[in-house]
């Protein structure tokens, strides 16, 4: 990547990222699966204790996730997430759609649209191993290394 003077950045031959003035950062899928999203935060939400009952109830572990690029401008990315551990093995599932300030394009340079950007964003997060960063935020509270979109 080359910085451009606070203008955006040059992704190797994909063009200058810009902040339009609705708030979202315009790039294709390849300039976006281009960018590496490092880990910001991840959390788990507060308990509902609410109800009381006695003896064993089935509860959710659930959480977020945050991340961010370190691009001018900046891209974000965060979901929530649950733990599930039916199959006997904990794992953490993405739960809802992807918020983000990026609006997907194509090669004419018109907008996806909402609903198919957050289609294409679900399936590049699911193709990340973001598990194991969140799990170690959550369990020992510290960040960790970038994870590229495409891996």
């Amino acid at each position: 990547m080359t910085l451009h003077f606070g203008t955006g950045v040059e992704l190797n031959g994909y063009g200058i990222l810009q902040l339009s003035s609705d708030g979202y950062v315009r790039l294709t899928l390849d300039q976006f699966q281009a960018i590496a999203l490092r880990h910001l935060w991840s959390g788990l939400d507060p308990e509902d204790h609410t109800s009381i009952h006695e003896g064993a109830v089935s509860t959710h572990i659930t959480g977020y996730t945050e991340w961010v690029s370190e691009t001018v401008p900046a891209i974000t990315l965060g979901w929530d997430w649950q733990l599930h551990g039916l199959s006997g093995r904990a794992r953490y599932i993405r739960a809802g759609s992807p918020r983000s300030n990026i609006m997907l394009i194509d090669g004419l340079q018109d907008d996806l649209g909402p609903v198919k950007t957050a289609k294409l964003l679900e399936a590049a997060v699911d193709e990340t191993p973001w598990q194991t960063v969140v799990e170690n935020q959550i369990v020992t509270g510290s960040t960790c290394q970038a994870v590229k979109s495409d891996s």
